[in-house]
């Protein structure tokens, strides 16, 4: 289904082929061509906009709306009560294959295992220019 900003209502179809109420006879997806895109930011990416391995060198906005993020720079804490202390990047740790790179509350990059719950994702929209 083709999103158009502002007007489309995406219904309630079921999306994968072959199926009806009582099951599937096949297990495929069809997703049609987005005009927008999402994904999770780089390391490189966050690296470019100024954040190192260093307390308080991401900029404020990347930091915004984590928890304690107001203690090290950012404007605005998240109240929601979650354990939302930092986001994933899209790049793998280098010291191990279960550790991810993440952009933290206090406003840095660091490597942290996978496993953790303390953190989340965020979506980078890509707009072609």
């Amino acid at each position: 289904q083709t999103y158009t900003m502002g007007t489309t209502n995406f219904n309630n179809t079921n999306a994968y082929t072959g199926c009806t109420e009582s099951g599937c006879t096949t297990n495929q997806y069809t997703l049609g061509q987005r005009t927008a895109k999402a994904r999770m930011i780089t390391m490189q990416e966050a690296l470019a906009l100024g954040c190192t391995t260093s307390q308080q060198s991401c900029p404020n906005w990347m930091i915004n709306y984590l928890n304690e993020s107001t203690n090290y720079g950012g404007t605005v804490n998240d109240t929601t009560g979650s354990r939302n202390y930092g986001y994933w990047t899209m790049s793998a740790g280098s010291s191990s294959s279960a550790n991810a790179w993440d952009v933290d509350c206090h406003g840095f990059v660091s490597s942290c295992g996978t496993t953790s719950r303390d953190y989340g994702a965020r979506a980078v929209v890509v707009v072609n220019k």
